[in-house]
């Protein structure tokens, strides 16, 4: 078989951009590394697995802008992502109580909305949660 010199299907390599741990374990240290949902420690998930534990509001994979990615657990990424949860515009809790899990459901800050950075800026972006609190508001599943 001869060469040519093109490479054969399945052998490509992946190209997303790379998001150094340094960048992203600094989202985790504006929320004191805790899950933003629930105030779980998230110190040893962040270490092993930033990306798995960053609910990411982009359409971005490799989204690093911290605007658009809220540290979280695991079941308040499930919760989130599947309509179970909604963030209000004053980042307060909206919940389908015949959806959640009701072992989740005492988890959430007793606050009643998620815990925020002290600086503003590290805020989640309310254009990128309002999509998904449109669809939360309409019975629909979002795009996540």
């Amino acid at each position: 078989m001869a060469k040519s010199g093109k490479r054969p299907k399945g052998f490509r390599e992946a190209q997303g951009k790379f998001a150094p741990g340094v960048e992203l374990q600094s989202i985790f240290a504006a929320y004191d590394f805790n899950c933003a949902f629930t105030g779980r420690d998230l110190r040893i998930e962040s270490a092993a697995d930033p990306r798995g534990y960053l609910l990411n509001l982009s359409g971005d994979p490799a989204a690093i802008e911290p605007a658009a990615l809220i540290p979280a657990c695991l079941d308040a990424i499930f919760a989130f992502e599947r309509g179970h949860v909604g963030i209000g515009p004053n980042y307060n809790f909206l919940v389908n109580l015949e959806r959640i899990d009701p072992e989740f459901l005492p988890k959430l800050n007793a606050i009643g909305r998620l815990h925020l950075p002290a600086d503003a800026a590290l805020h989640p972006s309310q254009a990128a949660l309002t999509p998904h609190l449109v669809a939360f508001v309409g019975g629909r599943r979002s795009r996540y």
